[in-house]
């Protein structure tokens, strides 16, 4: 083996290790309200099934719903953080099921997760 192949194996190799680390650190940076937008915001383009299937039983899943003005459903979810002044909300196609947008209503603090769980 020549010694450019040896030398590109070893970048590739440093590489593969280095990656994921760094990924890692990244992640765990995340601010309480980073991630908890990060993990509610991750349904829009799931089949809406996912969110009933995200949360523990407990919590319940459709607390209201309405209709908006572009013939989408918008549904209110029962809060499963701890403080319940966060409410969050999506809205999703009722043909296709699929979520098409989210919002939150309430202040960073309270809309706002443990990032390292």
């Amino acid at each position: 083996m020549s010694s450019n192949r040896k030398g590109v194996f070893g970048i590739l190799a440093a590489l593969c290790f280095i990656t994921p680390l760094g990924g890692c650190v990244l992640m765990t940076s995340a601010t309480p309200h980073q991630a908890f937008v990060g993990k509610y915001g991750w349904f829009v383009g799931k089949h809406i099934a996912w969110i009933d299937d995200g949360f523990p039983p407990k919590y319940g899943f459709n607390v209201s719903s309405k209709r908006t003005a572009h013939g989408n459903i918008e549904i209110e979810i029962a809060n499963p953080l701890a403080n319940r002044q966060c409410k969050i909300f999506y809205t999703y196609n009722p043909q296709t099921k699929i979520v098409v947008s989210w919002r939150y209503e309430g202040t960073n603090d309270q809309c706002a997760i443990n990032p390292y769980t």
